[in-house]
C-alpha cells in the first residue's frame, strides 16, 4: 500500500509534481489541509482531505465535496498538526510506503518539523520519503537502504538524534567503511553518486539522506 500525502508547503513546478504523482500510481492521495489547494491547481482529485480546513479556499472545498472526496475535519486547537493527522490516517489505511509532497519551503519551522516526521513515520514501520522539485529526502534507522538515481547526483547524509555509527557508503565518490558521523559535524555533505544507485548503511543511529535532483 503506497500513499501520497500532499502538504501545504512550497510547490513551484506543478507540471513536474503532477507527473511524479501520476507516475507513482498511489493507492490513496491524502491532502493535509491546504495541500488541497495544490491538488486543485494540478487538477487532481484526492481521496481524503484532513485537518482543521483553515487553509483551503472555500471554492475548493465546495468543488471537492461535489467530487465526493472524504473530509475529516478537526478543531483548530489540537495537539497534532494536520500532517500528523494525515500520517495517522495513512497508518490506518495500512500504508507500507508514504511519500510527502509539499513538505519543504516556506516557513523554516514547518520544514524542520516535516523532516523530523520522517523518523515518526519510520517508527511505524512505514517507509517514508519527501519529494520536491529539487530533492528527495530519505531516512535510515539502524539499517541499510539503496538510493536510486543517476551517476553524478549529489547525496548528503546528516545524522539526527545524536552520532551515527557504523556508516558504510558504497558507489559514492567518497566511500566509507564502518565509520562514525558526529551529530555536530557536516561530514556527509555533498557526496556524489558514481553509479545509478548507491548503498547507505547505518549500524547504530539515525540519518537523513538528501538526494539533489
Amino acid at each position: 500500500m503506497k500513499i501520497c500525502i500532499i502538504l501545504n508547503g512550497e510547490i513551484k513546478d506543478y507540471k513536474y509534481i503532477k507527473s511524479i504523482i501520476c507516475k507513482n500510481n498511489y493507492d490513496y492521495i491524502i491532502c493535509s489541509d491546504g495541500g488541497a489547494n495544490h491538488t486543485y491547481k494540478m487538477n487532481i482529485v484526492p481521496d481524503y482531505i484532513i485537518g482543521d480546513l483553515d487553509s483551503i479556499e472555500e471554492n475548493i472545498i465546495k468543488y471537492y465535496k461535489s467530487k465526493n472526496v472524504k473530509f475529516d475535519k478537526f478543531p483548530t486547537k489540537k495537539d497534532e498538526t494536520d500532517t500528523e493527522l494525515s500520517i495517522w490516517l495513512a497508518n490506518k489505511l495500512n500504508a507500507k510506503k508514504v511519500d510527502l509532497i509539499g513538505a519543504l519551503g516556506g516557513r523554516i519551522d514547518h520544514t524542520i518539523a516535516n523532516i523530523n516526521l520522517l523518523y515518526y513515520i519510520r517508527n511505524k514501520n512505514i517507509i517514508p520519503k519527501i519529494i520536491s522539485e529539487k530533492e528527495e529526502v530519505y531516512i535510515a534507522i539502524d539499517e541499510e537502504i539503496i538510493i536510486d538515481g543517476n551517476k553524478g547526483d549529489t547525496i548528503s547524509i546528516i545524522p539526527i538524534k545524536g552520532d551515527a555509527k557504523g556508516i558504510t557508503l558504497k558507489n559514492l565518490e567518497y566511500p566509507l567503511e564502518n565509520g562514525i558521523m558526529d551529530f555536530s559535524r557536516p561530514l556527509g555533505i555533498s557526496n556524489i553518486m558514481t553509479k545509478s544507485s548507491c548503498n547507505i548503511k547505518v549500524n547504530e543511529g539515525s540519518i537523513i539522506i538528501i538526494k539533489n535532483i
